[in-house]
């Protein structure tokens, strides 16, 4: 790095060189705005940040009460680091904005960005829960023993203490999930499904559960339990923690050939999908479109999805199936609705 005194020196000698350096970074005022998935503002007081490929962060202004921000930001023409804008608030995950490319083309000294949706953040559903003050005193030492068999990596020790653990309590709905994960892990999923149904007969309030049994019900193809699995999930799932059982709802039904039942769960998961997280459904639509035989709309939603998701592990199957659409060999290229 220059010392200063010699930068002004080099600055002398070379004005116009220093101008047209100093013309590659240049303000920019970023306007944008925080909304929760159904479109409200924030309830509550959220930040904005910048972070960048280079480790660098940046902690910007606060969203007022109709959710919009207003960030003066000095853009770098010749910055080599990638960065993006996102919204913070403890306990919740927010959309990126890519702030690589921000009015590099100088028309513009005001650049209006797309919402930033702040949604919560939940657990991954084969997440063991691993305390808790409402644990039954009677089963705890084996469930922790259980817990300390898993850190070793002793499934199956882990599953006998679990068996212990809810022969003494039987109503202890995060064990039997427990069970039911550690089932699914060792490809044992009749097993890991009942222990899931013991454990949301047991606690109909644990989510994770209900969603760990619709996908083992969907896994088996008993498209009936999914189903009825989904139903249950969605109406103890008040918040929208776990939008993807829409997804679910709709591959069971599809299947059940409820198509119209199908396509209200996707365009149900689409209303509340505003980022685009799960750009899969948009597939789904197609195929049940398809199998009701708008080819026309069909078509439409399978191409948008390729667009949102152009690189999908089942690339091959997904295009082939959109290129032989509307001909018998369509039947034979059957992506199914979502990845499990």
């Amino acid at each position: 790095m220059f010392p200063r005194q010699l930068l002004a020196g080099v600055c002398l000698l070379g004005a116009l060189s220093c101008a047209a350096a100093r013309a590659d970074v240049y303000p920019v005022i970023i306007v944008g705005k925080v909304t929760m998935p159904d479109g409200s503002p924030p309830p509550f007081a959220v930040s904005i940040e910048r972070e960048c490929s280079d480790f660098s962060m940046f902690n910007g202004p606060l969203a007022d009460k109709s959710g919009q921000w207003v960030w003066r930001v000095n853009i770098d023409l010749y910055q080599q680091a990638s960065c993006i804008f996102r919204a913070h608030h403890d306990g919740y995950t927010s959309t990126v904005i890519d702030g690589s490319d921000i009015n590099k083309n100088y028309l513009d000294a005001t650049v209006h960005v797309p919402d930033l949706i702040l949604m919560p953040k939940v657990p991954d559903p084969y997440t063991i829960h691993v305390s808790g003050d409402n644990f039954p005193a009677k089963s705890k030492a084996s469930f922790e023993k259980a817990m300390r068999d898993i850190d070793m990596a002793n499934y199956e020790d882990a599953i006998v203490n679990l068996k212990v653990a809810v022969g003494a309590s039987p109503k202890f709905g995060e064990a039997w999930h427990a069970m039911g994960v550690l089932y699914s892990n060792t490809g044992r999923p009749e097993m890991a499904k009942e222990a899931f149904a013991k454990a949301v007969d047991a606690n109909p309030k644990l989510l994770t559960a209900w969603i760990t049994l619709t996908r083992t019900c969907l896994i088996l193809k008993d498209w009936r339990c999914a189903a009825d699995a989904s139903e249950k999930e969605i109406k103890a799932d008040i918040k929208h923690l776990y939008t993807e059982i829409y997804l679910h709802q709709a591959m069971a039904k599809f299947q059940l050939k409820d198509f119209a039942g199908a396509e209200q769960s996707v365009n149900e998961l689409l209303r509340i999908d505003t980022g685009h997280r799960m750009p899969r459904a948009e597939f789904a639509l197609g195929r049940i479109l398809e199998a009701k035989g708008d080819l026309d709309g069909a078509r439409e939603h399978m191409k948008k999805y390729l667009a949102l998701e152009p690189n999908p592990m089942d690339k091959e199957l997904v295009a082939g199936h959109l290129e032989a659409l509307g001909k018998p060999e369509a039947a034979d290229i059957n992506p199914d609705l979502e990845l499990l």
